[in-house]
């Protein structure tokens, strides 16, 4: 009984440490998308780190104690997916936030 309860709460415990992982994906995912919609000239990807990171620093009020740390990994890969993008697609994509979103996790997550 003991074991199946443990089993179960480690299962509960990474599915809530995947779905947490995921959701910074999709936040760096955003920020990005949100970047690229006023530019009309690619950056290199530690530049697209600093400024979601700059981003970030801006949308936290002073107050937030559980705020997640700024993870420039999973920022970097973010941007890397964008690079990997094709300039078409791109162009394509810095009119369509949302599309751009769906489109970058979905290169984001080929890359795993």
């Amino acid at each position: 009984m003991k074991a199946t309860q443990l089993l179960l709460l480690g299962m509960l415990v990474s599915g809530s440490a995947l779905a947490a992982n995921e959701g910074e994906q999709n936040v760096y995912a955003s920020q990005l998308c949100h970047i690229v919609s006023s530019e009309h000239a690619v950056s290199s990807a530690d530049q697209y780190v600093e400024k979601m990171k700059t981003y970030v620093a801006q949308s936290q009020s002073p107050s937030a104690m559980n705020q997640p740390e700024f993870d420039e990994d999973t920022a970097n890969e973010v941007a890397s997916a964008w690079l990997q993008l094709g300039d078409e697609e791109r162009a394509k994509l810095r009119a369509n936030e949302q599309q751009c979103e769906q489109t970058v996790m979905t290169q984001f997550q080929q890359e795993d």
